[in-house]
């Protein structure tokens, strides 16, 4: 290949000229030190020069002086621009200087000299927080703490048995919800059937369980661990619905040391699942964990369904930063009634977490704006004059549930996303 095969026509932003000549410069950068006493000097290399271009061309024709004005508009805009150099191919650049000459001898054209220099990013060294591995670290802090605070409180040996009846029924009990909640298993299937059975296992083995708190409390963390994989997406719904009907249980009052004992028990097993439940629940708000299907070229064999972790998708800003509010106001709950210190250190470092991750800072995510119709118009038309693709009307309806979408009342204010 041959210079003249890659030569290409002269131009800049846009604004084509032709070129007579071209200079560039190149070099290294050097800071020569001369210390006293020593004849040769010691050059320090500091990295290579900027590449400079200097082009002389010019502008002809009836109509040049139209062309100049847009050289000369194109030399003063600010920030880089792309330079097709003849010789160099395509390049961004800036403009240092154009200077123009015009002669009444040569009437038709003028000649421009434009100098050029390299363009770059200013990229300077920056601090990423992994919050989702944050997140992940804050809240296997809170199980922990959760897990040995329960350990400490609670207790059936030694007590008449209504005690361990008591714990056994409110631990079968739960079981029982967790089996049928009223939320449809989106995870993986097989991770959705083993938590159902693992859910009447812990209902069934209730009575022998609460004999002994160390498998009860593994038993019960281990279930609440593995919503995340057996509800996919509606992970969240879940662990906030256990948290929720997980109730604060007041101070017994009464005089004797069994009916004490019987309500600690009944407050260290609520407590213990909603400390657990809320820490899963942060891990929720940053990923999913979603089943994916292997083709084969993975090692799993093809067709074997993979649960895979990715980031929590919300539809818009506002979305996630309600689900950050909600969360951190149980955070914010359950750190006022706990009595143990250590819960609460590890609450509260997942509630700093929470607030940093959530909504992720490296997703441009949608607004919700309101946007009112001057008249009733179909979705299908809101939706191409808001975003110029009609595809999108079913967005507009599913959101704002219109009595039907082909009729959205003008003067109604809607709610709409302004694309991230």
């Amino acid at each position: 290949m041959t210079w003249r095969d890659t030569y290409r026509a002269a131009s800049f932003r846009g604004v084509a000229f032709f070129v007579e000549s071209a200079d560039s410069s190149h070099g290294r950068r050097l800071a020569i030190h001369e210390a006293a006493q020593r004849d040769i000097p010691h050059p320090e290399d500091l990295g290579r020069k900027a590449r400079e271009f200097s082009v002389i061309g010019y502008l002809l024709g009836k109509d040049y002086h139209l062309n100049r004005d847009e050289m000369i508009k194109a030399s003063e805009v600010e920030g880089p621009g792309t330079l097709v150099h003849p010789y160099r191919g395509e390049m961004n650049v800036v403009c240092l200087g154009l200077r123009v000459s015009e002669t009444a001898a040569e009437g038709g054209k003028c000649t421009i000299t434009l100098t050029f220099l390299e363009a770059g990013e200013a990229a300077y060294p920056s601090a990423n927080v992994d919050s989702v591995n944050a997140i992940s670290a804050k809240g296997n802090t809170v199980t922990a703490a959760a897990k040995k605070s329960f350990v400490s409180d609670f207790l059936t040996a030694g007590f008449p048995a209504y005690v361990a009846e008591s714990a056994a029924t409110g631990l079968a009990e739960l079981g029982e919800y967790m089996a049928a909640p009223g939320l449809s298993f989106s995870g993986d299937l097989k991770a959705a059937s083993d938590f159902y059975l693992q859910a009447r296992g812990l209902a069934s083995d209730a009575s022998g369980l609460v004999q002994k708190p160390l498998n009860m409390v593994n038993r019960l963390t281990g279930l609440i661990g593995s919503v995340r994989s057996a509800f996919g997406s509606n992970a969240l719904s879940m662990l906030t619905s256990l948290f929720d009907r997980s109730p604060t249980t007041p101070s017994s009052s009464t005089a004797t040391s069994s009916r004490k004992q019987q309500a600690t028990n009944a407050s260290a097993m609520n407590a213990l699942v909603r400390q657990v439940a809320v820490a899963e629940a942060a891990k929720a708000a940053v990923v999913t964990l979603t089943p994916v299907a292997t083709t084969g070229a993975t090692q799993t064999a093809p067709g074997v369904t993979q649960t895979l972790p990715v980031p929590t998708e919300y539809d818009s800003y506002q979305a996630a930063i309600k689900v950050r509010e909600e969360l951190v106001d149980r955070i914010d709950a359950e750190s006022e009634v706990t009595p143990s210190d250590e819960v609460y250190v590890a609450l509260s470092d997942l509630r700093t977490s929470v607030v940093q991750a959530v909504p992720n800072p490296e997703q441009n995510l949608a607004r919700i704006v309101q946007y009112v119709p001057r008249e009733t118009l179909p979705s299908l038309l809101v939706a191409y004059q808001i975003y110029g693709d009609a595809g999108r009307a079913d967005e507009i309806a599913t959101r704002n549930s219109p009595r039907h979408p082909g009729f959205l009342t003008g003067g109604k204010q809607l709610e709409v996303l302004a694309d991230g």
